[in-house]
């Protein structure tokens, strides 16, 4: 009995200690492979594929750093997809140093980079920064340093468009925060936005870097390069495009007036026939004060009243002897707007509620446009449900009886309001209030509708939550007595901003954050993006 108890403990001994001994020549080993992988990576760095193979011959072939070293090698001779192959599985390796698997991460980002996966080369990156932070290397804070400037390098030639595209993709933490950093770069107003970015990531590893940024930001910047006059001409039909093109001309003067800027302002009312000015209308014209020469002023605005304008951008710039702003409020972009929350939010079917007003029509032709391009469909796509009600609504209208059954005949996600305000409010009550219905800015033409409770509209930031922005116009806009007006005043605010920010051109896209919306500046196209706001009981809240 007693043999038998020693017998059993001297086995499970020597068990335990056989395993120890596994233990230990397996650490052996992965040290000494460890040092084959540095010694090979140095041959590399050296441009010597011989040296670098002649290495890996002396790992153990089932090692994983066999496997680490020959996927470098396989980088170092382009073979990307042989990389990929090579080093994607290492990732679940255990057993790897700190070392290894920055060298890991580090080669995954380089390949996917070459491959324009952005996303992918951040992530790997962004591990790398995660390797590093547990190393206690003398040089940890020049590789930390080094790898932050490689993930600059990477998202800062991204654009807006981009980088929001990527965001949206990963919700970790340390992920959105370089890519919020890339976007608040952008900002014209950089200060402001790194103090807000800063405010919002106080614990990122990036806050050290996005002090050092150096991003060109010139005093002469803030205001226009000349004091000269600044001429908009707008085509006019109605007392109506007259009230617009002057509340743009008080928002621009406005503009000016806070940058203590000199420009005089002229506005030219041309008639159907672009080319004829009226007489008393025409621009000034100066004089070279060297030559004595007349000369016309560099700024021209040109006003676009039409909202159905059938143009791809609501702004586009030119420059040739005199720089050409041409500025609108489009229907096309809150029709994009609308269909980016519907993509978002994963919505394909969508009934549509229209009337045969003029205005209800050119709202549902925008939207279509934009839901085809977005969807790349062409016009016999069946994702729509359009229901076309009569002119002036009633309440007792016997078309509404009905509605609801009309709108469930088809499958859908979203209800759309193509109609005037009046016909939404009668419509309201007949609708199904789990449905998500949205509608263009023309629905807000009150600051609150108990009516249009939980309705999304398309609307610029400055008619949303009141802010220092609006309290800053306060004064100005006394005398504009609609939502429509505030519209082109905003406008004119922003036309300065685009104007400053177009004569000094840059090869870097550039972001505003103007009253009408997020305004995009890049040597491609100006683009503006509105947002997006809901009705309810306590009033409006932006989304």
């Amino acid at each position: 009995m007693t043999n038998n108890l020693i017998n059993t403990i001297l086995a499970t001994c020597l068990l335990f200690s056989s395993l120890n001994l596994a233990a230990a020549q397996i650490s052996t080993s992965n040290h000494q492979a460890e040092a084959q992988l540095l010694v090979g990576e140095t041959c590399l760095k050296q441009a010597n594929t011989a040296c670098a193979m002649t290495a890996l011959a002396k790992i153990p072939s089932n090692s994983p750093y066999a496997k680490l070293l020959q996927g470098e090698i396989a980088y170092y001779n382009q073979a990307l997809d042989q990389t990929l192959q090579l080093l994607l599985p290492l990732q679940a390796e255990a057993h790897f140093t700190s070392g290894a698997k920055i060298s890991l991460h580090q080669h995954l980002a380089k390949a996917f980079a070459q491959l324009q996966d952005t996303e992918q080369a951040l992530i790997h990156l962004l591990e790398v920064d995660i390797a590093l932070a547990k190393t206690s290397s003398s040089q940890q804070k020049d590789a930390t340093a080094l790898n932050h400037k490689q993930i600059w390098d990477l998202l800062s030639k991204l654009s807006q468009i981009e980088l929001v595209t990527i965001r949206g993709n990963n919700t970790d933490d340390l992920f959105q925060g370089w890519v919020d950093l890339a976007l608040a770069a952008k900002h014209q107003d950089l200060s402001s936005s790194l103090k807000a970015w800063k405010i919002s990531y106080q614990d990122h590893p990036a806050v050290a870097f996005s002090s050092s940024l150096h991003i060109h930001k010139a005093e002469q910047t803030l205001k226009l390069l000349s004091d000269s006059e600044i001429v908009i001409t707008f085509k006019t039909t109605s007392d109506i495009d007259s009230a617009k093109a002057e509340a743009f001309k008080l928002g621009l003067q406005t503009a000016l007036s806070h940058q203590e800027a000199n420009n005089t302002i002229h506005i030219s009312r041309l008639t159907n026939d672009e080319t004829n000015i009226n007489e008393e209308d025409s621009p000034s014209v100066n004089t070279d004060i060297n030559t004595g020469t007349p000369t016309t002023s560099p700024y021209h605005i040109a006003l676009q009243l039409d909202s159905e304008a059938d143009e791809v951008n609501s702004i586009q710039y030119h420059t040739n002897k005199q720089q050409t702003l041409t500025i609108g409020l489009h229907l096309n972009n809150e029709a994009e707007q609308l269909v980016k929350f519907a993509t978002s939010n994963g919505i394909s079917h969508v009934a549509i509620l229209t009337t045969e007003d003029e205005n209800s029509v050119a709202l549902l032709k925008h939207f279509s446009a934009a839901w085809q391009k977005a969807f790349n469909l062409n016009e016999n796509h069946d994702n729509f449900n359009i229901i076309t009600l009569p002119k002036h609504l009633a309440v007792n209208d016997p078309s509404l009886l009905d509605l609801q059954t009309k709108i469930s005949a088809k499958p859908h996600d979203m209800l759309l309001l193509a109609l005037p305000a009046a016909d939404a409010r009668i419509i309201k009550p007949f609708l199904n209030v789990g449905t998500p219905t949205v509608a263009f800015s023309n629905l807000h033409d009150t600051s609150t509708d108990i009516a249009l409770h939980a309705v999304r509209f398309v609307e610029i930031p400055f008619l949303l939550q009141p802010n220092a922005e609006f309290t800053k116009h306060q004064n100005s806009i006394t005398q504009l007595n609609s939502n429509e007006l505030l519209r082109w005043y905003a406008l004119g605010v922003d036309a300065l901003s685009i104007l400053v920010a177009t004569q000094h051109p840059s090869e870097k896209e550039v972001i505003i954050n103007g009253l009408t919306g997020q305004i995009s500046i890049s040597p491609a196209a100006i683009t503006r993006q509105p947002s997006m706001a809901r009705y309810t009981y306590e009033g409006i809240t932006k989304e």
